[in-house]
């Protein structure tokens, strides 16, 4: 956490400078075609341009300075009596919670709390990762796949975001997006991704129970359908992954452990991840199967035209042929005068 927020600070520093030195040059341009009017006015124009840049810069700086601090988890179990009375505050103006019989200034009532908004969040976090699974198994297109899948986290931590909090504020938001991704991108065991062997049975027993069976030389076509599922599955996988450490971040009442949270997400995901690949994936395999069946059959369609319409030409090659031959004597003499 603290290397990426050295990342980040070094980056936003960076920024800041060119924005500094390009702005700085274009005052020094209008400054310059200013002066050559007159030398008051290109003193008054940068005096003016230089005040119109600062204000536009600081003001959104100090406005962002000013809002309240994010909730965020607590660092140690010193600091989650602290923490609760600022989050059940937080819970008590929650509309999803509305005229439900919590008593907030309890611990296991807000445990309560947080387990019906962890169940709206665990449906939108289904529901992401199904679509996921389905786009990307079907498309398999790698790059525009990427930027898809990246586009529906930030989209799905956005709006579990807005489901325990109901109007995040910008630091909020901020921090979420921080920590989920910093959970999420830096693991450092590879067997958190390896999925691979949990997911081969349970491909290969959706296969095998497939309507993929009638499908004209299915044999070189289940490899195609194998390697779609997998891809599909691998995202759908990290889309569960990120949703479960938003939730566990945005809904704990313990102290947030990014090692904690990432193992945790790797249980749950897996094992919503075998419900939801059995449940979708006929989806995937009727949609390859009608495509294979409707190549096939324009395949034949194709061969057949090309057949008559070869069959068409030599027909009236054959007849046109005895068109030409003469038919009366008085034909054959006219020919044999000519």
């Amino acid at each position: 956490m603290r290397q990426l927020k050295n990342i980040l600070l070094a980056a936003g520093i960076l920024f800041l400078a060119a924005f500094v030195v390009v702005v700085f040059n274009q005052i020094v341009q209008v400054y310059v075609y200013a002066s050559a009017v007159n030398q008051t006015l290109g003193v008054v124009v940068a005096v003016a341009l230089t005040v119109v840049f600062a204000a536009l810069f600081l003001v959104p700086v100090l406005l962002f300075m000013r809002l309240p601090k994010p909730l965020v988890p607590p660092d140690s179990e010193e600091a989650v009596p602290e923490y609760l009375p600022k989050l059940a505050k937080r819970l008590s103006v929650n509309k999803l919670l509305k005229g439900q019989p919590f008593d907030l200034s309890q611990r296991d009532e807000l445990q309560k709390a947080l387990g019906v908004l962890d169940v709206r969040a665990n449906e939108i976090i289904q529901k992401t990762a199904r679509n996921v699974f389905l786009s990307t198994s079907i498309s398999q297109n790698g790059k525009l796949d990427a930027l898809m899948v990246l586009a529906t986290h930030t989209r799905m931590i956005w709006d579990i975001a807005h489901i325990y909090n109901q109007r995040p504020a910008p630091r909020d938001l901020l921090a979420l997006y921080t920590n989920v991704g910093a959970t999420t991108l830096l693991a450092t065991q590879i067997e958190d991704l390896d999925i691979s062997e949990q997911l081969e049975p349970v491909l290969g027993t959706v296969l095998q129970g497939s309507a993929l069976k009638s499908v004209p030389f299915v044999g070189p076509l289940s490899g195609v359908v194998f390697d779609s599922l997998l891809e599909g599955s691998i995202n759908a996988f990290l889309t569960l992954r990120v949703g479960i450490i938003a939730r566990r971040y945005c809904g704990t009442l313990e102290p947030f452990n990014p090692k904690k949270a990432r193992k945790a997400a790797f249980v749950e995901a897996s094992s919503m991840l075998r419900v939801l690949v059995v449940q979708s994936s006929a989806q995937v395999i009727n949609a390859i199967g009608k495509a294979a069946r409707k190549a096939g059959g324009n395949v034949v369609k194709a061969g057949v035209q090309h057949a008559g319409r070869a069959t068409s030409t030599v027909k009236k090659g054959f007849f046109g042929w005895f068109r030409r031959t003469p038919d009366t004597p008085s034909e054959l003499r006219i020919q044999n005068s000519e």
